[in-house]
């Protein structure tokens, strides 16, 4: 390969199209929808109100706007935190409980998922030394997703217990 062939794969640049359908992709492998991106964000110190977080990214995923740069750095690092993650627990070992509900005890988090309609589950942790119980996250279409959702609030509860800790320390 030539230096000018080599150099004019790193100048090509993806057009709109591209991006867009790769901001799909990187959504839909994340498995969370533009409420769950636009809560998460909120979650992170995005200052905005929740509303314009979410028609903003509806409105990227619909190609109605262009898809910034900081919306695809936010959601390809969300999607290097996710794989690591699930390198990380990908032995964790499920216990389906007599009343159906599926539970894993991981690190210090007590990690339920609870049964409920048309196939749905619903994801809750507890942390075990102080009974802290992060928001509950919205219904998960099935047993695979909520068990991803369920590592995904677990690595976002040690955030939050990180900053009530700061919190309490600043009070």
């Amino acid at each position: 390969m030539t230096q000018s062939q080599v150099a004019s794969i790193f100048d090509y640049q993806p057009t709109p199209e591209e991006i867009t359908e790769a901001f799909r992709t990187d959504l839909q492998e994340l498995q969370e929808t533009p409420v769950e991106l636009a809560k998460r964000m909120q979650d992170m110190g995005d200052h905005r109100s929740f509303q314009a977080i979410l028609r903003s990214i509806q409105r990227m995923a619909a190609g109605d706007t262009r898809v910034s740069g900081e919306m695809r750095v936010i959601v390809k690092a969300l999607l290097r935190q996710q794989r690591r993650r699930e390198k990380k627990y990908a032995g964790i070992e499920w216990q389906r409980q007599a009343n159906g509900t599926v539970s894993a005890v991981v690190e210090d988090f007590s990690i339920d998922l609870y049964p409920k309609s048309k196939g749905r589950w619903l994801v809750h942790l507890v942390h075990i030394p102080t009974k802290y119980s992060p928001a509950w996250p919205a219904w998960q279409d099935s047993l695979e997703v909520a068990k991803c959702k369920a590592l995904t609030c677990l690595d976002d509860a040690y955030v939050q217990l990180d900053d009530l800790e700061q919190q309490s320390k600043v009070a």
